[in-house]
C-alpha cells in the first residue's frame, strides 16, 4: 500500500513537472531569441513551433489516451510501437511536403526552413517517445514517461541559449538541440525500459516483428476521430499564426506570438478545477440524474466566467508591461490585441470543457464536425482579413471562431440533454 501510495505521488510530481516544462519551452526559448538574435528570429521560431506542434498532432494520431486505457490488452505493444512508427514517418513525410511547399509559393528563405524543419523534427523525437510514456503508464510507471520528456526537454533548454550565444544562429542552434534531443531520448530509453517493460516486450527487435498490418490498420481506424479532432483544434487555435505569416512582417508574428501567450491560462485554471469533478459528473450521467449534471456545467462555465474577468482585469493593468519585460519587446502598441485575445481565451475554455461534458455523455462523434467547420472558416476567411486589418483583424478573428464554436457545442449539448430529458418522461 505504501509502494502504491508513494508511485502515485511520483507520477504526480513528474506529470506536473513535464506538464509545466511543456507549457514553458516556448516561452522560454523566445524570451531567449528576442534577446540575442531579435524580433524577425523570435518571429519564425513563433510560427515553428505553430506548424511543429500542427504536424506533432499526425505523429502521435491520437494514440496515447487509447493507449493509456487499453486496460482490456486490446492491442500489443507491437502494434502500438509500429503504428507510431508509421505515424512518425507519416509526419516527416507531411513536414516535408510542407516545407517544399513554403520554399516554393511562400517564398520561405532558407533560413526559415532550417528554423521550422528543426523545430518539427525535435517534435518527432517527441511523438516516438511518446508510445513509450504510454506503455510505462500501462505499466504503472508513468513517472518514468514523464522523467523521460523533462530530461531531454531541460537538456534541450539548457544547450540552447549557450549554442545561440556562441553561434548567433537558431538554424544551427536548433539542429544542435535535436541532436541533443535523440540522445537524451536514447539514453533515457537504455536505462528505463529494461527495468519497466514486461518479460515478453523486452525484446524490441522482437517487438518489431510482431503486430500485423490489420492490427495497425484497426487501431488507426479507432483512433482517427481523436486525431482529426486534435489536429484541427491545433489548427485553428494557430490560424491566425498562419495568416499572418502569409501577410505580415516576422516581427509582427513575433509580437503577436507574445501577447496571444496567455490565452491558455483561463483554460489551464479551468481545467485544474473541473478535473477532479469529472468522475463525480460521469457517475452522475451514468445514474441518469440530468438536473444535477445540468446545474455542474452551469456552475463551472460560471466560473469560467469569473476566472475570464479576473484575468482579463489582471491583464488590462500589469499585462503589457510584463510581457514586454519578459519578451525584452515594446508591446505597448498591443494592448487591444491582448485584451481581445484574452476574451477569446475564456471562449477556448468554454470550448475544451463542453467537449469534455460531450465526452462523458459519450457524443465524441459530434465534436469532429464542428471544428472541420471552424477550420474551414479560418481557411477561406483569415489571410484576407488580416492582409486588410492586420494584427488586431487575427485577434478578433480568432474571437468570432471560438464564439461560433462555442455557440455550436452549446447547440449540440441541449438538443442532447433535450433527448434525454424527453426519453426519461
Amino acid at each position: 500500500m505504501t509502494s502504491k501510495l508513494s508511485q502515485t505521488k511520483s507520477d504526480y510530481i513528474w506529470n506536473t513537472a513535464a506538464g509545466l516544462i511543456n507549457a514553458a519551452e516556448a516561452v522560454v526559448m523566445s524570451m531567449i531569441v528576442t534577446r540575442v538574435t531579435g524580433l524577425v528570429d523570435a518571429g519564425m521560431l513563433t510560427i515553428a513551433f505553430a506548424i511543429g506542434n500542427l504536424m506533432m498532432t499526425v505523429g502521435k494520431f491520437g494514440v496515447r489516451n487509447f493507449q493509456a486505457t487499453d486496460i482490456e490488452n486490446r492491442f500489443s505493444f507491437s502494434v502500438y510501437l509500429k503504428t507510431r512508427l508509421l505515424t512518425v514517418l507519416l509526419m516527416i513525410v507531411a513536414v516535408s511536403a510542407y516545407l517544399a511547399y513554403a520554399f516554393t509559393w511562400l517564398k520561405y528563405g532558407p533560413d526559415k526552413i532550417m528554423i521550422i524543419g528543426m523545430v518539427c523534427m525535435i517534435y518527432a523525437v517527441e511523438a516516438l517517445e511518446d508510445v513509450f510514456w504510454g506503455y510505462y503508464q500501462r505499466r504503472n510507471k508513468m513517472d518514468a514517461g514523464a522523467k523521460m520528456f523533462c530530461f531531454r526537454w531541460l537538456g534541450i533548454l539548457i544547450v540552447f541559449p549557450v549554442s545561440l550565444w556562441k553561434s548567433r544562429n537558431l538554424g544551427l542552434t536548433l539542429l544542435i538541440c535535436l541532436v541533443v534531443s535523440l540522445i537524451l531520448f536514447a539514453l533515457m530509453l537504455c536505462l528505463c525500459y529494461g527495468k519497466i517493460c514486461a518479460k515478453e516486450d523486452r525484446n524490441i527487435g522482437q517487438v518489431l516483428k510482431n503486430g500485423s498490418l490489420p492490427e495497425i490498420k484497426q487501431l488507426m481506424r479507432a483512433v482517427f476521430s481523436l486525431f482529426g479532432i486534435t489536429f484541427l483544434s491545433f489548427y485553428v487555435n494557430n490560424a491566425p499564426k498562419y495568416a499572418i505569416d502569409a501577410c505580415l512582417p516576422e516581427e509582427i508574428q513575433a509580437c503577436y506570438g507574445f501577447v496571444a501567450m496567455p490565452v491558455f491560462v483561463i483554460g489551464l485554471l479551468n481545467t485544474f478545477v473541473y478535473q477532479p469533478t469529472l468522475l463525480p459528473m460521469a457517475r452522475k450521467w451514468e445514474d441518469r440524474q440530468y438536473r444535477i449534471f445540468v446545474h455542474r456545467v452551469l456552475k463551472q462555465l460560471a466560473v469560467v466566467g469569473v476566472l475570464s474577468v479576473v484575468c482579463m482585469a489582471g491583464a488590462y493593468v500589469v499585462g503589457i508591461p510584463a510581457l514586454s519585460w519578459l519578451y525584452h519587446t515594446e508591446l505597448s502598441a498591443y494592448k487591444k490585441e491582448l485584451m481581445v485575445l484574452m476574451a477569446t481565451g475564456g471562449f477556448v475554455a468554454v470550448s475544451g470543457y463542453l467537449s469534455v461534458v460531450l465526452t462523458i455523455m459519450r457524443c465524441q462523434k459530434d465534436l469532429l464536425w464542428p471544428y472541420g467547420l471552424i477550420a474551414f472558416t479560418a481557411a477561406i476567411s483569415l489571410k484576407g482579413i488580416v492582409s486588410r486589418y492586420g494584427m488586431i483583424g487575427a485577434a478578433m478573428s480568432y474571437l468570432i471562431l471560438m464564439v461560433l464554436l462555442c455557440l455550436i457545442y452549446g447547440v449540440i449539448l441541449t438538443i442532447r440533454l433535450a433527448g434525454k430529458e424527453g426519453r426519461r418522461t
